[in-house]
This record gives structure tokens, sequence and C-alpha cells, in this order.
């Protein structure tokens, strides 16, 4: 990230724009979670501390990054920020276009953001559906041919991979596989090449990048996940985690209907706690094709120490904890912030 690169003084006005937009110029109170967000971009992102209100709200500073590498990761690192209160983030939105427009900017991204901040759904789809290459490891389509292979009971299994998760079970405590397996099983989810399984056969390479990065499968656990991959990642997740801010934040439902919709998730300091870990990991373990094999028997310790993806700051620490997260096993959660069920409740 070229961000990363600016001077301490060019990161206070990096972070003045950020808190033009969250108030669009300084029109809107600055609301709490904005604040915190602010901060802890400017913590974890940019190593730097800065009271807020020592921060300009106004775009005066736009002539600072001439750029166009600098305005893109800008508005990018900008975008969640428009769906972090439901009050406001149409006004947000446009002050994000309007941001863009000082720069020139076009981006096909930046404007189905600004549709999902007026209510289009199909825009935030879009966005969720984006990074699905990389952080599920396949395309969106042959994700759902094979949902629905699965959910017509086509799907006889694939017996070699359920029998290799069984086999992960019988490894030492601590190593990558029995940390894998136990992930399953704190989930209550079927081993992958279970007959009928659905989700648990699409969602493999996710589910290993939640064991890698310690994230737990609660709804905050969904967003770091996403923003620790971002941080890896050669791909840019701007989509992706906007999305799930909309909807584990703000309540902003989706189509699927197997998807959980939630409210007030969203925890800065946790979010992009876990972005600075994903940016400071050496292996891009979300290329194509990435050997996971290799790494099974391993402990798990080692295999982060060797990747230096540091375990400070993971939601799920061993012995005691759980995959799941606060919430319990997914199938089996309610709680007051559960905005709308999904039909199958089994997983995000």
């Amino acid at each position: 990230m070229e961000i990363l690169k600016l001077t301490d003084s060019e990161k206070k006005k990096a972070l003045s724009i950020l808190l033009a937009v969250a108030t669009d110029e300084g029109k809107k109170e600055l609301h709490l979670i904005h604040k915190q967000t602010i901060e802890a971009i400017g913590k974890h992102i940019f190593k730097v501390n800065f009271d807020v209100h020592e921060l300009s709200k106004e775009f005066s500073m736009v002539d600072n990054f001439s750029t166009e590498v600098i305005q893109k990761e800008l508005l990018h690192l900008a975008a969640p920020m428009v769906f972090l209160e439901d009050e406001g983030k149409e006004q947000r939105g446009l002050a994000l276009k309007e941001l863009a427009k000082k720069w020139g900017f076009k981006d096909h991204l930046l404007n189905q953001i600004y549709k999902g901040a007026e209510g289009h759904k199909l825009a935030l789809i879009r966005c969720e559906l984006r990074p699905n290459a990389v952080e599920q490891g396949t395309s969106a389509l042959a994700e759902t041919f094979q949902y629905l292979i699965a959910k017509l009971h086509l799907n006889t299994g694939a017996k070699e991979l359920h029998e290799r998760y069984i086999g992960y079970g019988k490894l030492s405590e601590g190593t990558f596989g029995k940390t894998l397996y136990n992930y399953y099983v704190d989930n209550e989810f079927a081993l992958p090449g279970t007959p009928g399984s659905a989700l648990e056969d699409i969602l493999i390479i996710h589910d290993i990048h939640h064991v890698l990065s310690g994230c737990d499968t609660s709804p905050l656990g969904e967003i770091c996940v996403g923003a620790f991959d971002s941080g890896v990642s050669n791909q840019d997740f701007t989509a992706y985690i906007t999305a799930l801010t909309a909807q584990f934040q703000i309540g902003f439902t989706m189509s699927d209907p197997t998807i959980n919709t939630w409210a007030k998730q969203f925890d800065p300091e946790m979010v992009y706690r876990s972005y600075r870990r994903g940016i400071d990991v050496k292996v891009n373990y979300l290329e194509k094709n990435f050997d996971f094999s290799l790494y099974i028997e391993k402990p798990i310790s080692e295999v982060r120490k060797e990747f230096n993806i540091s375990e400070e700051g993971m939601m799920v620490v061993p012995p005691n904890g759980k995959w799941c997260g606060i919430y319990g096993v997914p199938s089996k959660r309610k709680d007051p912030n559960i905005v709308k069920y999904g039909t199958l409740q089994s997983k995000f």
C-alpha cells in the first residue's frame, strides 16, 4: 500500500480527509463509531496517534495527494465508513462522491458504494461477490452451481476429502490440521466431503483463512478475516469489507436467504488491527492453488511464525478459545442484534 509510505504530516492530512467524509465536511456531527474508526486507522494502518479534534473536517487537503494510487487507496479506505451508521449514510456516500470528483477519480467500485448508500441492494451484493475467487477459492458462478447440486441431493460427497478431514482430528493438539478440525467441531459444521454438505465444501479455503488468522465465525470475525486477508492479498478487498460492514453493522439485508443480518457488530480496533496483522504477513497464501497440505501436520504456531502472522490480537486463543465466538454455534444463535435470521443459520 502506497499510503503506508506517507510522512507523518501527510498521514495527518489523510486522516483529515477521512474525517471530512465521515462528517460531510463538518455538516454532520461526528458519531462515536466514526471517531473510533479514524483513530484505529491512524493507530494500526498509519502507526500514528492524532487527536481527531486536531484534524481538519474539510477537503482542503486534497491537493496534497496527486498520485492516482494514493487517491484510490484513501477513497477505498473511506468506503466502509459510509455504512457505520444507518442515519446519514446517503450524505456520507455523497461526501465520498464529492471527494472522488475533486480528484477527477472514476471507479466502478465507488459507484457501487454510492448506489448502496442510496439503498440499492444489488450494488452491495455485487461488492460482496467481487473477491470470491480469492477469498473462497472459487468463482461465484461455480459456488452457486456447487450449492445447488448439494441442495438437490446430487452431491454424494467426496470420500477422500471427508476421510482426510477425519484424519486431521487424529493429529496432535496444536497442529494446523487438528486446529482446523476443531474449527468445524466448535461451529458444529459438517466436515468437508460429507454427503449433502454444501456451504462447508464451498468455503474450505475461507475456513482455512479463519484458522490461520485466528478469527472466529462471529459477525465481527467475518469482517476481521476479510480485513486480514485484504492486508495479505494483492487484490482489493474494499468491496467485500464494505458489504460485510453494511450487513453486520447497520442490518443491510442482502438477497442470500441463508445469511443472518446483524446490527452493531463493527469494532474498529479489532478490524484495523486485523488489517495491520494481514499487511505484515510475508507469505501470500491467498494465491490460487496455494498448497496448504504441506503445513497440515506442523504446529500452527510454527506455520504462523513462518508466514509472519502475529498471534497478538487473535480472536481465538488456545486452549480455551472457541471458533464459534461469543454468540455460540451459528445455527443456534439468538440475539437482539440479529435483524433478520437466515433460513439455514449455519454459515456466514
